[in-house]
């Protein structure tokens, strides 16, 4: 179930960063300057630094999320992106089977 929640979250992430990146980045900035101040660990703070860089090119960024390997796994689990969606489209997105198939 977990990992189904995840490719929908990463997939509605990707279509929301080509349709408003520049809005998207912005959120995910903020993020990172709070997740920065809470973290500790040299890890955590090489993926914070991986998604900051990734926000100053879209394609780039884009392919962070979308990476399926163990590494991408790991970075989604950091991700800055909470607050990108309100509610109800957070909730669309993870009730709806099509976001899952995209």
């Amino acid at each position: 179930m977990k990992l189904a929640t995840s490719a929908k979250l990463k997939t509605a992430t990707i279509a929301k960063i080509k349709s408003d990146y520049l809005a998207v980045k912005e959120v995910a900035i903020n993020n990172i300057d709070k997740i920065d101040a809470k973290i500790s660990g040299d890890i955590l703070r090489e993926y914070l630094q991986v998604w900051s860089k990734a926000l100053n090119d879209k394609d780039i960024l884009i392919e962070l999320v979308a990476d399926e390997s163990a590494y991408g796994y790991d970075l989604w689990q950091i991700n800055p992106f909470t607050g990108i969606f309100s509610p109800k489209e957070r909730w669309e997105v993870l009730r709806n089977k099509e976001w899952s198939q995209k």
